[in-house]
């Protein structure tokens, strides 16, 4: 009895090994984020070996791997270090590279092309940067989107904190509540006004409060549309 118990125990052990070790095994020791959302035709360039592959949810993206969506397409990067996010509109080209620091990565982004929406989480020991052909925008934790425009010019809204924004005309500080413009000659910035901010691409809710027939009662009811742009 005690040497099937002990049986027991060896098998219950080696499962949870395997539970633990299985999944860092399964996800690669380069995987440094994988794709959270997935809409329309999007693609996948790996670094390694160098192919093109559709995306799906879930899929894990190493440094190198570029993400390329098409009209009418979008798609969600979530870094597995912090959980920051971010995502990609239509027509947009996005090269991930990172450096890993203990458990952290410092990230560094080519947008070479579209907009970007950017929710960096504030975590010590991380820092993330986006690079286009024409500047460098540099942050610590922040909520911003990014457009790179193909004439060589860059946008960029500060939704929070701050974001370093610099090109070969120099740099400066986009406060939130404020947009910046960069090119390789000029970089300005100003307030954003209503209606300046682009929406988001996906899924998104529309939460409407109202009050049943009956007047006299004080309960309000919700009703939720979901609905994708």
């Amino acid at each position: 009895m005690d040497r099937i118990n002990g049986i027991k125990l060896c098998l219950g052990l080696l499962v949870i090994a395997l539970f633990i070790i299985a999944p860092i095994t399964l996800l690669g020791a380069d995987a440094i984020a994988y794709l959270g959302e997935v809409g329309g035709k999007v693609t996948v360039i790996k670094a390694n070996p160098g192919e093109t592959l559709p995306a799906k949810l879930g899929m894990l993206l190493s440094g190198g791997d570029t993400v390329k969506t098409a009209d009418e397409s979008y798609a969600a990067i979530i870094f597995q270090d912090d959980g920051s996010r971010i995502k990609l509109g239509p027509n947009a080209q996005l090269t991930l590279n990172a450096t890993r620091k203990d458990k952290n990565l410092d990230k560094s982004l080519f947008l070479d092309s579209g907009k970007l929406w950017a929710k960096v989480t504030k975590k010590k020991g991380t820092e993330l940067e986006i690079k286009t052909p024409t500047s460098v925008a540099s942050v610590k934790g922040t909520k911003f989107i990014m457009e790179e425009k193909e004439w060589g010019e860059t946008w960029l809204w500060v939704l929070e904190d701050v974001v370093k924004l610099k090109s070969s005309a120099g740099e400066t500080n986009v406060n939130a509540g404020e947009w910046g413009k960069a090119t390789k000659d000029s970089i300005e910035t100003g307030s954003i006004k209503d209606g300046d901010i682009p929406v988001e691409p996906g899924k998104h809710e529309m939460i409407i409060y109202f009050k049943p027939g009956d007047e006299s009662s004080s309960l309000m009811r919700e009703l939720r549309i979901e609905f994708e742009r």
